[in-house]
């Protein structure tokens, strides 16, 4: 399959204009919001799911760096043998609602954020006119990035269904429009057969730009 039909089938993000990788989920090629070190690599995350997913994804112990609300306090989340370390009882917030993640996935991302108590939540909210979300514990959240790309390069792909993507937001978040989708929103997340080896090398090249050191 072509990048063009995988950029097409929402498998990956190209540059705009340009025939050149710019995200493979969880995986971003160019600075995001997140760093994620593992033993001897670093990675961006476009935001913390990316980055949990990435601590899933590699089956690898994390230190997370990311900032509270993408603003001025910076923060680290620690990922060891697939739990958080601490901070267990902050929160996540997701402002965009799902059926409309992939309307445009990089604003969703911007509005996927970390906060200290709920309080925060709306109050940054408030202050920025975001939508007033779903909110989860930082350890839900885990789990949730941790179900949805623990597979991403190690499994031979296939396309998920309206039910798959109905069932694993079922087993991590209540019944709430909030997770609602219809089944043109849930082809945006259906996975490619052919995508893990787009992965793989976003995954390698990721490693390089971030000075990964193997002993």
């Amino acid at each position: 399959m072509s990048l063009d039909r995988l950029h097409a089938t929402h498998a990956l993000l190209l540059h705009p204009h340009q025939r050149r990788l710019w995200v493979a989920h969880p995986f971003a090629l160019s600075a995001g919001s997140c760093w994620v070190q593992t033993t001897g690599c670093g990675y961006w995350a476009n935001c913390l799911h990316c980055a949990f997913g990435i601590a899933a994804a590699l089956d690898s112990d994390a230190v997370i760096t990311t900032r509270l609300g993408a603003e001025g306090n910076t923060v680290h989340f620690a990922v060891k043998n697939g739990r958080i370390v601490a901070r267990r009882e902050w929160l996540f917030h997701l402002s965009t609602p799902a059926a409309h993640w992939w309307d445009n996935v990089i604003a969703a991302c911007a509005g996927f954020q970390p906060f200290r108590a709920e309080a925060d939540v709306h109050d940054w909210c408030a202050r920025h006119a975001m939508p007033d979300g779903h909110v989860m514990t930082i350890p839900q959240f885990l789990a949730f990035a941790s179900d949805w790309y623990a597979a991403y390069i190690n499994q031979q792909w296939r396309k998920r269904s309206l039910e798959e993507v109905r069932s694993l937001f079922a087993r991590h978040a209540p019944p709430d429009p909030f997770w609602r989708v219809c089944r043109a929103a849930a082809s945006a997340w259906m996975r490619p057969t052919c995508r893990c080896c787009a992965v793989r090398a976003a995954c390698g090249a990721a490693a390089r730009r971030g000075g990964c050191r193997r002993s």
